[in-house]
């Protein structure tokens, strides 16, 4: 039942994106949609407003397949809303805080029914509950981000707010749907993991709305700053996975930080600070993670070894760091000289710590040799193209959402279990297999230069 459940909810997502991405592409489609009072995107945000209540009650009275398809559908409408606002010019200012007010509506009462609901009735049989501490937080930090469209004129939402709301959406549907059928993955901690998640980003969201533009950039080097200080931590007290994933959350920070400066500009100081958080959370981080996994985890590197190595490692990314605010060659718009430092520490990160997975005394010797591998292309001069410079802005934006959304879910499934050394073995073959690809696949080939400057000449 509960994959019949799954299959029609998927099954409503792409016929929906498959007839309104029709309807308001075409000039009778458009036509229709404006005319049509009921399809017009305020509409579908007043219907919505009452329906994450009617979801809670079907469920409280055990209809728990209706209430997961009922809450699917009105979510999906969410969808449904943004294109038509899009494309048939039916944008308003209304429809700036209304649109959020209505995914506020649909998922607070869920929320709060999982997380307070087993506290006000005595007999309520729930699988899995939501921290009532975290859900706080959460709703509290999420009103404060409706009312600040109130004194700001930063009134839609944001790319924190909307993974926010797709996150919190999922979460919500996979604990509806551990009432219908067994979940492999599903236990309390995966559940608060990604409830805190949802928080992180609730607060990002909130916190991007009220800030001058010009310390987005600094904001987010410091929140990568951050995450290497506590991975630093973690290396430091043995556990190499949490750390591992934090110096991965930088990465993320450290793309934002990035984009945001070229589009809203940054303080005099922004790169030394960019260099900086990088320095801590590429360097000292994982150099921790590899010193401490090679000298006292691996019988064939001694510890005077493995902390020259780490030391050469440091050095390399110090010198690409300072090479990129210094340049030695004149390199195209987003191609730098060298292996980026992001790259180069989850690809010495990643075969360090897979090198633990091996009882074999050589996988430690192989890991060692892929560090210094990556050291080496960190301060080489072959032309890498930059994952958020060149990369990133051409996926499309669903699919920027998906990746974010399936990469929190993996993440959560590996911290969530953290017992079971199957899922962090996947996690790390998964980072060290995207590296792998980045390795082969990010070289930057003159030719694609060539064709370009042809196509802008013919132009």
């Amino acid at each position: 039942m509960m994959w019949l459940i799954v299959a029609i909810v998927l099954t409503m997502l792409l016929c929906e994106r498959l007839l309104i991405t029709r309807l308001s592409h075409t000039p009778n489609g458009i036509a229709f949609l404006r005319s049509t009072r009921l399809l017009h995107p305020n509409s579908l945000s007043l219907l919505r407003l009452p329906q994450g209540i009617i979801s809670v009650a079907l469920a409280h009275y055990g209809h728990w397949e209706i209430a997961t398809l009922w809450f699917a559908f009105w979510m999906i409408t969410d969808l449904t809303d943004g294109t038509i606002a899009r494309n048939c010019d039916l944008q308003t200012e209304t429809g700036k805080w209304l649109d959020p007010l209505s995914d506020k509506a649909m998922y607070f009462p869920v929320l709060a029914y999982f997380a307070f609901g087993p506290h006000l009735f005595s007999n309520l049989d729930i699988k899995f509950t939501l921290s009532p501490m975290v859900v706080g937080a959460f709703l509290l930090t999420d009103i404060l981000g409706q009312c600040s469209r109130l004194f700001t004129q930063k009134v839609a939402a944001n790319s924190f707010g909307k993974l926010k709301t797709a996150l919190v959406t999922v979460l919500l549907s996979l604990i509806s749907l551990a009432h219908v059928g067994e979940i492999a993955f599903m236990n309390q901690r995966f559940l608060n993991v990604i409830m805190f998640a949802a928080a992180i980003l609730a607060f990002l969201s909130f916190y991007c709305k009220v800030i001058p533009d010009i310390w987005y950039a600094n904001s987010f080097t410091f929140a990568n700053f951050l995450c290497g200080i506590l991975a630093i931590w973690q290396a430091l007290q043995d556990h190499f996975i949490l750390s591992f994933i934090l110096v991965f959350f930088g990465q993320f920070f450290d793309l934002f930080d990035g984009r945001m400066a070229r589009k809203y500009g940054s303080t005099k100081r922004g790169a030394v600070f960019d260099d900086v958080a990088d320095a801590t959370s590429f360097g000292l981080a994982v150099g921790c993670i590899i010193f401490r996994c090679l000298a006292y985890q691996e019988a064939w590197i001694p510890i005077w070894l493995s902390a020259i190595i780490t030391l050469f490692y440091l050095g390399c990314l110090v010198y690409r760091l300072y090479r990129f605010i210094h340049p030695t060659r004149q390199m195209p718009r987003g191609v730098f000289q060298g292996l980026p430092s992001p790259a180069g520490a989850m690809l010495a990160g990643s075969a360090v710590l897979l090198s633990q997975d091996f009882a074999h005394d050589a996988s430690g010797a192989v890991a060692a040799a892929i560090v210094l591998l990556a050291s080496l292309l960190m301060i080489s001069n072959i032309p890498y193209r930059h994952f958020g410079q060149s990369l990133w802005p051409s996926m499309p934006r669903p699919m920027k959402l998906l990746l974010f959304i399936l990469l929190i879910l993996f993440i959560s499934i590996t911290l969530g279990h953290r017992k079971n050394k199957s899922y962090e073995s996947t996690f790390k073959w998964f980072c060290f297999a995207t590296i792998s690809a980045y390795l082969v696949a990010a070289i930057d080939r003159p030719d694609r230069h060539h064709s370009k400057d042809e196509t802008d000449s013919a132009a």
